[in-house]
């Protein structure tokens, strides 16, 4: 199992002024490692401190992803925070496959280090997704991808009590490469005058990572 929290060290992620991204997605992952731990799962963290994988963002997302191309891992979630208008509010999760609207494509973009690099990469990994379609072995990834995705989503939603705002495929570019089921997951907006200050709380941290660590858990039959 590989727990990826998103960004780091040089790169922050959303930045509001209740969070960094960074900070809340290192916090939440190192939890889920300690309570998949406790039940015996073998967790390989992206990172445990504030630091990045690669000197570009495509080096760093190449290095994340490719900790999930052995044979012996089970699945793969990055846990990252949403940025959104200050009403914003709520979960979602996602799996790798084509966007079904243009907003879904700009958090891509965003998520794949933004600007011209965001750009290119999210045009990679829509090439890839693309040509999954005749792909019987990315299918059945596919399929355990959504899964999970509809695991995770919904323990999520009951551990914190908010919004569900469905599941959905996106072109993210560090779940392009693993090739077992591989997930994203926003566990809220950062800078919602209402979720941004609970997702800097540790007790609110807690209901994220037991929400997670619970979907993994019954992704891989285990109590």
């Amino acid at each position: 199992m590989v727990i990826d929290p998103g960004h780091g060290g040089m790169d922050p992620g959303m930045v509001s002024k209740y969070l960094r991204e960074k900070d809340v997605t290192l916090s939440v992952g190192l939890r889920v490692r300690e309570l998949l731990r406790a039940k015996g799962v073998d967790v390989v963290m992206t990172r445990t401190t504030d630091t990045h994988l690669g000197a570009s963002k495509r080096t760093d997302l190449d290095a994340r992803s490719n900790l999930a191309r052995a044979g012996t891992v089970s699945a793969y979630i990055s846990i990252h925070v949403n940025a959104g208008s200050p009403g914003s509010r709520g979960v979602e999760t996602y799996y790798f496959g084509q966007p079904l609207s243009s907003d879904k494509r700009a958090l891509a973009i965003q998520e794949n280090g933004a600007g011209s690099i965001g750009q290119e990469l999210t045009r990679k990994a829509a090439d890839t997704a693309q040509n999954l379609l005749g792909d019987i072995l990315s299918q059945a990834k596919v399929s355990f991808s959504r899964d999970l995705a509809s695991k995770v989503q919904a323990s999520l939603v009951q551990q914190t009590g908010a919004p569900n705002r469905g599941i959905h495929t996106n072109t993210f570019y560090v779940i392009r490469n693993p090739n077992t089921a591989a997930i994203l997951t926003e566990i809220g907006f950062g800078n919602s005058d209402r979720e941004g200050p609970l997702l800097a709380t540790k007790a609110y941290q807690e209901k994220v990572a037991r929400g997670i660590a619970q979907a993994i858990l019954a992704f891989l039959h285990l109590k």
